[in-house]
């Protein structure tokens, strides 16, 4: 008896199978990937730039020369960048604070709105971080979903993540949550840790955010979730506009901050 064509329709059922089995995994939203289009900002750093190659990507407004520089390898490929702070020295002194932050600001593809929904996502390594043993929290941040402006608008960081401590820190807008999603980070320093976080911006009781994180050796998993409240933190009205930073702000008296940052994406959910 001839088993070919019996051989082949065993074939074209598994090829079936696992394209219907890979289907199914993307449905899953700390898997998820985009669909082409969806992605409106892909900051990779493969060009070996400060600015990615991407026009209006900011790199930083402190003076020092190495307040932000390229390293490899990357999170992923060859290229990432590095942010570096170091207290009581003023050229990494800028907008009023210690800080080197890079920033999508100028982009309008990558602004936020209320009734935009997006995933942000970003690989970061604290570079010989040194650990907090006493006194002050001192929080850094590490990167920021904020809304340009300031008090006397109305406007806030929607969501802001932190070292504190020595945890991971998620900080929302006027502090309505103060939540430590990692109790300890230094198991994980110099290594490269991964983030993903989903928003609904809205300025009514619809709105969310989801924070996932992927640890070294691990997969991502959900670490906070917040939902049905307003997101935006800001008025469109007034010219508040939604946008990332992402690098080091805020530093303890006598330490020096280095983070890298890699792969900065931001992808249109609807």
């Amino acid at each position: 008896m001839n088993l070919y064509p019996f051989r082949c329709s065993l074939a074209l059922m598994a090829m079936v199978g696992a394209v219907i089995s890979c289907s199914k995994q993307t449905t899953d939203p700390m898997e998820m990937t985009s669909l082409p289009g969806d992605t409106v900002l892909n900051v990779n750093y493969e060009s070996g730039t400060l600015s990615s190659g991407v026009t209006g990507i900011s790199s930083t407004h402190a003076s020092a020369v190495d307040a932000n520089y390229m390293v490899q390898p990357g999170a992923k490929g060859s290229y990432a960048i590095a942010h570096k702070v170091v207290y009581g020295d003023t050229a990494y002194y800028s907008d009023g604070a210690y800080r080197s932050e890079s920033d999508a600001v100028a982009l309008p593809a990558a602004r936020f709105a209320p009734g935009d929904e997006r995933r942000y996502e970003f690989s970061v390594l604290l570079k010989d971080w040194t650990p907090w043993l006493s006194g002050a929290i001192h929080e850094t941040n590490i990167f920021q979903l904020k809304v340009s402006g300031n008090s006397t608008t109305g406007s806030g960081v929607p969501l802001q993540v932190r070292v504190a401590r020595n945890a991971l820190r998620l900080r929302y807008a006027d502090n309505i949550r103060v939540y430590n999603f990692l109790a300890d980070v230094r198991p994980y320093i110099n290594q490269w840790i991964h983030f993903r976080i989903d928003a609904k911006w809205t300025l009514d009781a619809t709105g969310y955010i989801r924070t996932y994180m992927k640890l070294p050796g691990h997969s991502f998993t959900i670490v906070d979730e917040k939902t049905n409240y307003a997101t935006f933190a800001g008025n469109p009205a007034v010219g508040n506009i939604g946008y990332i930073k992402w690098g080091i702000y805020g530093i303890q008296e006598g330490l020096t901050r280095i983070a890298y940052h890699d792969d900065i994406r931001i992808i249109r959910l609807n």
